[in-house]
This record gives structure tokens, sequence and C-alpha cells, in this order.
């Protein structure tokens, strides 16, 4: 019985190790309008401000779905860091949620008004909310040892 709970005791330890340093969620950067709408000229000088903001934090991985406007915002990160952007599916946002605390170092994630707050929620327990005319709000999960989730919001302004 003692070498099963130390055992149980040393997976828990481990899987509290697996998690990554922080995720990195945000909205896509300012967007024309239409289907699968660019960014406008205000967008891509927010994607060169997160690329600022963000560049310290170390990225070692970077997602996005499969819009123009989410790969846009992500690309100057992509060329600052020499990191491909891989594509996630927004309507799938549970599993990518798991998938995510399988890396580790630091993710990146740009999504959408309705799919970030989702995602910050799967990760952490946590409430955020973004309204439709902002995209300012970066979002960044991390673990306590105790592995709780902490919620801290910065602004790409």
């Amino acid at each position: 019985m003692k070498s099963m709970i130390l055992t149980l005791l040393a997976l828990i330890s481990l899987s509290s190790y697996a998690l990554p340093e922080r995720i990195v969620l945000l909205r896509h950067a300012e967007k024309m309008t239409g289907p699968d709408p660019e960014l406008t000229e205000q967008g891509h000088h927010r994607a060169h401000r997160l690329t600022a903001l963000l560049t310290p934090y170390k990225p070692t991985a970077l997602f996005s779905t499969n819009y123009n406007r989410t790969k846009q915002t992500l690309a100057p990160l992509s060329d600052a860091t020499s990191l491909s952007v891989t594509e996630y599916d927004p309507r799938k946002l549970a599993g990518f949620a798991e998938q995510l605390k399988g890396y580790t170092g630091t993710l990146v994630v740009a999504g959408h008004s309705n799919t970030t707050p989702e995602l910050v929620k799967h990760l952490s327990g946590q409430a955020v909310s973004i309204s439709e005319k902002e995209f300012h709000k970066v979002f960044i999960v991390s673990w306590q040892d105790d592995g709780k989730a902490t919620v801290q919001e910065l602004s790409s302004d």
C-alpha cells in the first residue's frame, strides 16, 4: 500500500512538471471585413507590438486558427523567433487545451473574441471576456507549484 501511494504521488508530481511554463492567449489584431479578412494597417502595427511584448517570454511554440487574421497576427512573432505556426481547430477547444498542457516552455495562441476566453476557461477555470471591439487584451495562464492556474491580463496597446 505504501509503495502504491508513493507511486501515485510521483505520478502527480511528474504531471505538474509536464505543464508549460505559461500559455499566452490573444485575439487576432484589427481586421478588415469579409469572409476571411486580412489585418488592417492598424492590425499589422498591433502584430508588431505583440512581437515586442512577447519576444522576451522566449516562446517555444506558436498556434493559430486557420484564418488570415490570426495567422497574420502571429507572422511577425514567427519571423522574430524562427518558429513556425501550428494550426488548431477552434471548434475543439477542450481537446486543444489538454494538448497544450502537454507542452513545455512558453506557448502563444492566437484566436478570436469568442474562442480565446473559452480557451482561457478550459486551461484555468477562470472566466475572462473580450468584446467584439477589443483587440488589446493578452492573457497569460501559468501554474503555481500546487498546480493551481493563475491568469494575468496584459495590454498590447
